[in-house]
Parts: structure tokens; sequence; C-alpha cells
């Protein structure tokens, strides 16, 4: 009999230390999941209110973002200062700048690197008395010194054999404030991008020059260190997502986005104006060497940037984008 209890201790301790193995290795195996879906960030992307971020807002309406099996969530500003906030306090992961901008954030960012190109443009918008490029001597022109809208006229004034000291810029960081003192005459003119260039067009103002929709115009998406090394799955995603969504605008054209358009302050008669052009919007491709370093020479002369040119350290590799 003591023999017989004896063995079947032997065999209840063999059974209990299996057991402790078992539960160690379904604890190992939970805690290796936990740590595999902490690595999946959700894609949170900033933007300002400009049509640089139509793509994303149209494969957000039709629910390209979740048929490509990425969570995204969009957020927007009223500005470039507050857009660079978000990205400094860590609210986005991904934002749709500029080139220039890009450069400024560098100094604190220096983990944000360019994903793509994305669509968009500036304009020059001034009251009616200014008739030409020419007429813009002497006058106030509203931008923001710290992105590419005072670089896009600074080019445009240059190509047109005007001096920079023959100009005032003021610097008003908000689109939608830089209309409103355009309205209330408190300066003479203003660098915009749409639909804010449409909102003072069509409120009495004359456009001087615009930028095309179809050519790359500095716009770019940017993205941290943590989305483009940890979830490159997504990204490609991502992008098959913003494909669609331009291939769709290029059909219907901007009336495609008329709730976005809305969100982003578009009046009434700036969306009629906008149905009423004839546009087409470049896929995302990789950023030229050529646009990235005179956008980065500008932005080391005006101080915004203090490093090397370096395009390949900024420019990501990425499976879809040519």
């Amino acid at each position: 009999m003591s023999r017989l209890i004896k063995k079947m201790s032997i065999v209840l301790v063999g059974l209990l230390i299996l057991l402790g193995l078992s539960l160690k290795s379904n604890i190992s195996n939970v805690k290796a999941t936990e740590d595999n879906s902490a690595d999946n960030t959700k894609l949170v992307i900033g933007s300002t209110k400009t049509v640089s971020a139509l793509p994303l807002y149209i494969a957000a309406q039709y629910r390209y973002f979740s048929q490509n099996d990425i969570s995204v969530e969009m957020k927007t500003y009223d500005s470039t200062k507050d857009l660079n906030n978000a990205i400094g306090n860590g609210e986005v992961n991904l934002a749709v700048t500029d080139l220039v901008n890009y450069a400024s954030l560098l100094k604190q960012q220096n983990d944000w690197k360019i994903g793509s190109t994305m669509p968009g443009y500036y304009g020059l918008v001034a009251n009616k008395s200014i008739h030409n490029i020419k007429d813009i001597k002497g006058k106030k022109i509203a931008v923001n010194k710290n992105d590419g809208s005072k670089y896009y006229i600074t080019k445009l004034l240059k190509k047109n054999h005007i001096k920079i000291s023959k100009v005032k810029f003021v610097q008003i960081d908000s689109e939608k404030k830089r209309v409103s003192q355009l309205k209330s005459k408190k300066i003479d003119a203003a660098v915009l991008s749409d639909p804010s260039l449409s909102n003072a067009k069509t409120a009495g103002n004359k456009i001087l020059n615009k930028g095309k929709l179809s050519n790359d115009n500095g716009n770019i998406l940017i993205m941290s260190n943590d989305v483009s090394s940890k979830n490159v799955t997504d990204v490609n995603n991502l992008y098959h997502s913003i494909f669609s969504a331009t291939k769709d605008f290029n059909k219907n054209q901007y009336p495609i986005a008329t709730n976005t358009l809305i969100d982003f302050g578009a009046t009434k008669k700036a969306r009629e104006y906008l149905f009423g052009l004839d546009v087409t919007m470049k896929k995302s491709h990789k950023v030229k060497k050529t646009d990235f370093k005179k956008a980065f020479s500008y932005a080391k002369k005006q101080k915004l940037y203090n490093g090397k040119i370096n395009y390949k350290k900024y420019q990501l590799s990425i499976k879809n984008i040519k």
C-alpha cells in the first residue's frame, strides 16, 4: 500500500510540474500577444484645412481605410502653428504639410521622415485695386514666414523681377484670418491655399497667380519613426487608400469632396467656383531631389533649418511610392 501511495505521489508531483510549465507557457504567449498589439500604432493624421488633405478625407468618406484593414483618425487644425504643436505634443503621428515647414520642424522632431508628395497649391489674391503682379510693389502681403506660403511668394516675385524689399510681409498664421484682414483692407494681398483662396476670390478679390493641382508644389505627407518602422504594412495600405481616393477625385472633381470643403470653411460661392474648375490631382510619389534641395536651401537661408541638406536621410523608401 505504501509503495502504491508513493508512486501516486510521484505521478501527482509530475503532473503539477507539467501544469506549472503549461501555465508559464500560456502567460508568456499572452504577454507576447500584448507586446505585438502595442507595436501596431494607430495612424493619427493631422492637417490644416487645405486641399492637400483631400485624398485622405475622401478615403475616409468612402471607407477605403477600413477596406484596407487600417485604423485611421483624421485631425484638422486652423493653422500651421497649431499643426506643429500637435506634432510636438504627440497628438498625431502623421501630418500633411509642406517642405519648408517640415525643414523647420526638424529642429525638434528629427525622427520624422517624408513619405511622399501630396496635392495642393498656393495662390496670390489681392484687392481689386491691384490689377496684376507688377502692382504689388509697396503693398502688404499676408503670409506665414515659417512655411511654404512665403517660399511661394518669394519665387513668384523673383520670376517677375520684383525685389523682396519692395513689398512688406505681414505674419498671419491662420489663412482664415488672412481672408478676414483682406476683406477689412488691413492688408493688400495674401498668399492662400484652397478653399481659403476661393473664399477670398468669391468675396470680391482678384487672384493674381495660382499653382496647379497637377504640379508638385511642395506639399508632403510626413510620419514619425514609430509609424514608418513599426507599421510598414499599414503605411502601404494607407497609400493604397490615397491612390483610390485620388482616382475618385480625378473622375468626379471637387464635388466629391463637398462635405470636407464645408468642414474646411468653404463658402457656398467658393464651392460653386471650385465645382466649375477642370482640374487633375497628381498621384503621390517620392519628392524630387531638386525640389527638396531648393526648399531646404531656402529654409536654411531663412534660419528655419540649420542641418545638412540630405535628401536620402529624410525621404523614406516605401514600396508603393515611386
